[in-house]
């Protein structure tokens, strides 16, 4: 393929549609696109086929691969199924990512994906044979702990008649630089690429290259990201309430802000500061695991230190319910410094300028450069109001926001077709559309790879 070609693709597990609007850049038309969240279709087909003309969209992968889709016995042979699923170049798609049985060894490679939807994925591509594979899954399909169902992917895969790399391309859109495609958010996603072996040798060459070249690659540097630059005008926000913490979490940052800004200490500690362990002697227990009693010790350290200061602190009432710390939940009484790029020492320092996640495990701040990776709306990142234009409070990211970093059209949302709860939860579960961009544009050979080291083709096979 090149520029100016044109191609078919079929978007499985389609999300709010990151495929789609990279793969229509390059020149693809979509015609047939599947997804079983209904909030989900409703975003897909607003912003790709509103009239509900252009491609068929199913609810259910299985009404493609069964007669019954709760049957397996009624399984759909390879003749059938290509008779219900239109012919494309390009099948895509964020499969999901489920345990294979160890059973069907016997059979065959691909009998150990039966029950999955991989499985289904695996009927269609043998009966369309498509020239081209992009799915994209979680990091963890290529940990150790799932080494056997990655190699169940790739074998399955090649026994298909697909070039497909041993080696999984792991990446993360902060680390591509911005014209590259890159965001500012830490989203490390696996990506399976496959390419049909009667293909010509460049294309399989250029996968392979990129391939090992992207293995732990850095780009640019992903310090030099500004998360200002992705923030709204808090002005021009539409029922900014939406996204104002709680006067809990107001009072809980009140209170460590102050500590932060006020305590003399000129470097701050980079292990978990736990409020509840600020004391002369650390108490433990024989049943405590080592990096309990580690992290024990070193804050009584820290308290001995800064006795005075933390007596006072401790005492003070934050809040309308005027608490003290020592009243707060045991996980807001826990706090991790990670901003020291930001704030080195005491001068300036302050949380209105960094970035916040409240999560289980305590408080984390970071500095605005790259955020984590989008998650449901409980724990979205709450962002300084010195990061913002007219803003006066701590917030969490708007969806148009969050919408940025996963590289979406600011208007995504805008006509209110699905919930605010809905629309975190799609955009926490969607892919990356630069990093997409990007990895589909050298797949299908739009885009050169990026260094000019020679494939290892022998790592294929």
């Amino acid at each position: 393929m090149n520029n100016a070609s044109s191609f078919r693709f079929l978007d499985l597990f389609s999300g709010i549609g990151g495929f789609h609007h990279v793969l229509q850049s390059l020149g693809g038309e979509c015609v047939l696109a599947c997804e079983i969240d209904e909030d989900a279709r409703k975003i897909y087909r607003e912003t790709f086929d509103p009239d509900q003309e252009k491609f068929p969209f199913m609810n259910n992968i299985r009404h493609l691969t069964r007669s019954v889709i709760d049957d397996e016995k009624t399984l759909l042979s390879p003749e059938d199924i290509s008779r219900l699923v239109p012919d494309h170049e390009v099948l895509c798609g964020g499969f999901p990512c489920q345990p294979f049985s160890k059973s069907g060894e016997q059979q065959g490679i691909k009998d150990k994906t039966r029950g999955t939807l991989f499985f289904d994925i695996l009927q269609i591509i043998e009966a369309k044979r498509p020239s081209y594979l992009f799915l994209e899954n979680v990091r963890n399909l290529a940990g150790p702990r799932h080494a056997d169902t990655w190699r169940t992917v790739v074998s399955s895969l090649r026994d298909l008649g697909y070039v497909v790399a041993s080696d999984p391309l792991i990446f993360s859109p902060h680390l591509l630089p911005p014209e590259l495609g890159g965001a500012p958010q830490v989203r490390e996603r696996v990506f399976v690429l496959g390419v049909r072996k009667d293909k010509e040798k460049g294309q399989i060459d250029n996968l392979v290259r990129f391939n090992l070249e992207m293995q732990g690659k850095r780009l640019w540097n992903p310090d030099l990201w500004q998360i200002a630059e992705y923030l709204e005008d808090d002005e021009c926000i539409d029922k900014i309430e939406d996204f104002e913490i709680s006067r809990n979490e107001e009072m809980y940052l009140d209170a460590w802000n102050y500590f932060v800004e006020t305590i003399e200490q000129d470097l701050l500690p980079g292990f978990p500061i736990w409020a509840f362990a600020f004391q002369p002697e650390p108490q433990l227990t024989a049943e405590m695991a080592s990096w309990e009693v580690d992290f024990r010790i070193k804050n009584s350290r820290f308290y001995v230190e800064n006795k005075d200061f933390i007596d006072a602190w401790k005492q003070m009432k934050w809040g309308t319910a005027q608490l003290t710390v020592p009243e707060f939940p045991v996980s807001r009484q826990k706090f991790e410094w990670q901003a020291r790029k930001k704030h080195p020492g005491r001068k300036g320092r302050t949380l209105k300028d960094l970035v916040i996640q409240f999560r289980p495990s305590g408080i984390r701040v970071k500095p605005p450069t790259y955020l984590p990776a989008l998650v449901a709306i409980t724990q979205t990142s709450v962002v300084g109001p010195m990061l913002r234009k007219h803003a006066t409070a701590y917030r969490k990211l708007t969806v148009v926001e969050a919408g940025r970093l996963q590289g979406m059209p600011d208007n995504l949302y805008q006509n209110g077709i699905v919930s605010l709860q809905a629309a975190y939860k799609q955009l926490g579960n969607a892919v990356n559309v630069g990093t997409i961009q990007r990895v589909a544009g050298i797949l299908l050979g739009v885009y050169p790879a990026v260094f000019d080291s020679e494939p290892q083709l022998a790592l294929l096979f």
